[in-house]
């Protein structure tokens, strides 16, 4: 969308400065394609802050390209494309209309990339504002194969070029103002002239644009992108998606029901694309040229890890502790929110079936507080206390249908003396409890006790086996009953060795079954196949074989991997003490790439089980 994000003032020369060696080619066959050669612009102040900001660089007919050296050098070579195919349709290596190209050149503008919104507005931060700029972040640039998601480079590419250019150059066709042929044929979609957002649209309208942000000189800008894009085919699919904004998302609709707007915008005069960007642009071979980049000890400079794993997994976040606080971020480390201080200990963190709670155990309280179940509102921030067992809540969570909670509970109060380091004088048993009654006693403000609960899996304290590090099947079997993996661990034998092994129960604690001997640390997949292991191996059911992933490139020990909702990456823990997260794709190839995230100490990271949205 045009106008959210802050733009940045710099008149630009025809080409971008050359900044250093590291020199990136698209994937395209590069037989028969020129390059475009860099010429350096007049040098000035913000110009150097702005090469320092966003480092990266290439052009496009002399408009500029230009992103920060963390943006995934593949998606700055696809938005390049994208732009060349809507400036040069017809692909032989002029631009279609040289009058628009000349204009955006001349106004220096300028299309500035970033991995996220929150990383361009950190970059942007010195430079002064202009709306000749068009922002793309990373996480909605869709490479092909990447993602079903909708690819927001044929939008924002479009509004550069239509608001920076055409609008320019035609002032009285394509002007964003009033009474231009584009301005009425919008006043027409609108159902009348606004020049603020109505509170209610006519109900004749079909362009319903209902962003306040977004004045009328943008409303144009939209409505050229939506009509375009429309008569070019990328919004057939999409009318459930787009329709309380767009109606006539097929180019029949838009030429039988807008005749204004598809007169304008096939009219051969202003050369417009005629045919689809898909980024597969064949006379020209773009060059990403600017600071060199690496990928070495856990550093994904060009955070194509992290891009990736946040295209597959839109809105999802991460749940974590730091030990003392439980936290939520995005899956690359960014927008990182306290949930809850639960100081001075905490862990064990699961989310509620609709990511509506985290759920926690910790120790706060008064001094010698054993640790009990907590869970706190991810919205609202609200913190509950769910338990007053009095012996510490070792692990626990919400079965998917939300009809259970699995806790296990220690027999004891680590926090009491020393015994925290005489832990195999206890064992743990599994419990459960329907949620319909544990919500009743907590909407009555009473805490669970364990003699509201039913013994799981349990046995004599003599025997001294735990059980512990549960985690529900996101997937419901045929019979409807959730499945609970967790761990049993005898601490002792006779060589002094402990021992873990992983099982899984129904929730009615029927067919109790070992999985995997010696694994620890069960984590299901949310396609309800796979469950991982604490040393990253994996059960996989459908083949019912035990699998090794594999994580290079970060030499500390990464554990406790934790698969992503569209399966495809994992997020993990890095190193023993002070521990940090890293993320990596789901690959048994022994040159599978990792990359740690940020520097913030993260305990057990898990994914949230649907996309999580927090109004800002």
């Amino acid at each position: 969308m045009r106008g959210k994000i802050p733009m940045i003032n710099n008149k630009k020369a025809k080409y971008i400065a050359l900044v250093t060696a590291l020199t990136l080619t698209g994937c395209n066959d590069s037989s028969s394609k020129k390059v475009p050669e860099p010429v350096t612009p007049p040098g000035s102040g913000n110009h150097s802050k702005l090469e320092r900001a966003f480092p990266l660089h290439t052009n496009v007919f002399g408009v500029s390209i230009r992103a920060t050296k963390e943006t995934n050098k593949d998606k700055v070579l696809h938005a390049a494309n994208i732009m060349a195919q809507y400036l040069d349709n017809n692909e032989d290596g002029i631009p279609d209309n040289q009058d628009v190209v000349d204009k955006l050149v001349e106004n220096g503008a300028t299309l500035i990339m970033a991995p996220t919104e929150s990383g361009l507005e950190s970059a942007a931060s010195d430079l002064t504002p202009s709306d000749s700029w068009q922002a793309l972040f990373g996480n909605e640039t869709i490479l092909p194969g990447e993602s079903d998601r909708f690819d927001a480079t044929l939008e924002e590419v479009l509004h550069l070029i239509t608001h920076v250019g055409y609008s320019q150059v035609y002032t009285e066709v394509f002007g964003e103002k009033i009474n231009s042929s584009i301005a009425n044929a919008m006043d027409i979609a609108r159902g009348g002239r606004f020049e603020d957002v109505p509170e209610n649209y006519p109900e004749s309208a079909w362009y319903t644009y209902d962003d306040e942000t977004c004045d009328y000189s943008c409303m144009v800008t939209e409505y050229t992108y939506w009509a375009l894009t429309s008569i070019l085919g990328a919004q057939k699919n999409r009318l459930n998606e787009i329709g309380h904004e767009w109606k006539l998302n097929t180019p029949t609709k838009v030429e039988q029901q807008d005749p204004a707007i598809f007169a304008i915008l096939t009219n051969p005069a202003y050369a417009l694309a005629s045919k689809l960007p898909n980024g597969d642009y064949s006379a020209i071979e773009f060059i990403i040229e600017g600071e060199g980049v690496s990928q070495e000890n856990g550093v994904d400079e060009t955070n194509e890890i992290l891009q990736s794993a946040i295209a597959g997994n839109p809105d999802y976040k991460i749940a974590f502790t730091n030990q003392a606080k439980v936290l939520m971020m995005n899956p690359d480390g960014t927008e990182i929110t306290e949930l809850a201080d639960a100081s001075p200990i905490a862990g064990y963190v699961s989310w509620s079936p609709d990511a509506q709670f985290v759920y926690f155990a910790s120790a706060k309280g008064p001094e010698e507080s054993a640790w009990e179940a907590f869970r706190v509102n991810v919205k609202t921030k609200e913190l509950e206390k769910l338990s007053m067992f009095g012996q510490d809540v070792r692990s626990l969570g919400v079965s998917p249908d939300g009809n259970y909670l699995a806790i296990s509970i220690m027999s004891g109060n680590s926090n009491i003396g020393d015994n925290n380091d005489n832990l195999t004088q206890f064992h743990t048993n599994l419990y459960i409890v329907d949620m319909s009654s544990a919500e009743i006693k907590w909407a009555n403000n009473e805490l669970l006790e364990i003699t509201d609960m039913t013994e799981l899996v349990a046995s004599s304290p003599s025997e001294q086996f735990w059980y512990e590090e549960l985690s529900w099947n996101p997937k419901l079997p045929a019979d409807g009953v959730p499945v609970l993996a967790y761990t049993k661990t005898w601490r002792y034998d006779e060589d002094d060795v402990s021992y873990t092994h992983a099982y899984t129960i129904k929730a009615d604690g029927s067919n109790n079954q070992l999985v995997q001997k010696n694994k620890d640390m069960p984590v299901w997949g949310f396609d309800g196949d796979r469950l991982t292991f604490l040393d990253l191996s994996y059960q996989d059911f459908k083949e019912n074989t035990l699998k090794q992933l594999i994580v290079k490139g970060i030499p500390e020990e990464v554990s406790g991997p934790a698969i992503s909702p569209d399966g495809n990456f994992i997020i993990f823990e890095v190193g023993d003490e002070n521990r940090r997260s890293g993320m990596a794709r789901v690959s048994e190839e022994e040159n599978n790439q990792g990359v740690i995230i940020g520097n913030t100490n993260v305990y057990e990271p898990r994914w949230s089980p649907v996309p999580v949205y927090i109004s800002k």
